[in-house]
């Protein structure tokens, strides 16, 4: 909307100013000009070049106005687009998380029925649609531009959630820096999540390495390795959203978000193949 609305006025500006400029060179040479031939002539010139100049300027006029009128429009659409996956999302926090809690209690109480398998398949479905949940909010906060909380804190404080979400995976903490780190605890909770996620469902990884780094800058590292098949697709692509690099691929809307986060949060998201499975470094600002 800015940038149509700045060439807009930059073209009006410079077609006016060449306007300007043609009829003063037209009425100078006029002014030279001796014989009545020579003068008509000129006049003819002027003429053409007032209707010409006048509706260059129109049509330049009308591009613009078109360019800003489409402009917001798709600004207007995308806000809609937003606010839905924002409310959705909201409203459907309550109810994700009251099912689940009705499913673990009728698992507790009956762990020996027949019917218990199915319910611990129904609690993965649960909270499978809870992840995809939580990435259409993160994704409608990116579209609206929202600021994230950020905070100090010990990168151990992240690691808490991560076994209670995925109990039945090999999981290995590792935590070699005491230095705070600064950013969106619930934003990094959800990005180390959604990477465990993908080393799981795609790479069929069964063992998970998380590493609190030392290093020797301003900056903390959280390193996560996986012993899973890596990544299969093109390499420069990966992290574009919706774009499916092979069958059993995801739509890459879940490292997207990622990055995108760790960028509002001063830090990036480095990704790296290795001989057997993957890994990802969380760069972030931290604290001497």
């Amino acid at each position: 909307m800015i940038f149509s609305l700045a060439w807009l006025s930059l073209t009006i500006s410079l077609g006016i100013w060449w306007w300007v400029l043609g009829m003063r060179q037209a009425k100078t040479i006029s002014e030279i000009s001796k014989t009545s031939e020579s003068r008509l002539e000129l006049e003819r010139m002027n003429r053409m070049l007032k209707l010409e100049g006048s509706f260059f300027l129109t049509m330049l006029a009308g591009g613009g106005i078109t360019l800003a009128f489409l402009s917001y429009r798709d600004h207007k659409r995308s806000k809609l687009i937003s606010d839905f996956f924002s409310t959705v999302t909201h409203e459907m926090k309550t109810p994700l998380a009251s099912l689940q809690l009705q499913i673990e209690g009728l698992i507790d109480d009956n762990p020996n029925l027949p019917i218990t398998k199915r319910l611990e398949k129904l609690l993965k479905e649960n909270k499978r649609i809870e992840s995809r949940m939580a990435k259409a909010f993160y994704l409608a906060s990116l579209m609206q531009g929202e600021p994230l909380y950020l905070e100090t804190f010990q990168a151990e404080e992240l690691f808490e959630h991560l076994k209670m979400d995925f109990p039945n995976l090999q999981m290995e903490i590792q935590s070699e820096s005491k230095r705070p780190i600064r950013g969106d605890k619930r934003a990094l909770e959800s990005i180390l999540k959604n990477l465990v996620e993908n080393a799981v469902l795609h790479g069929k990884a069964t063992q998970i390495t998380i590493q609190s780094l030392n290093a020797n800058t301003n900056k903390a590292h959280i390193q996560v390795t996986d012993n899973g098949t890596g990544f299969q697709g093109e390499w420069s692509q990966l992290g574009e959203p919706f774009l499916r690099h092979t069958v059993t691929s995801g739509t890459g809307i879940g490292l997207y978000i990622a990055k995108k986060l760790m960028e509002k949060m001063k830090g990036k998201l480095i990704l790296k193949p290795l001989d057997t499975g993957f890994m990802a470094t969380l760069e972030l600002p931290s604290l001497s």
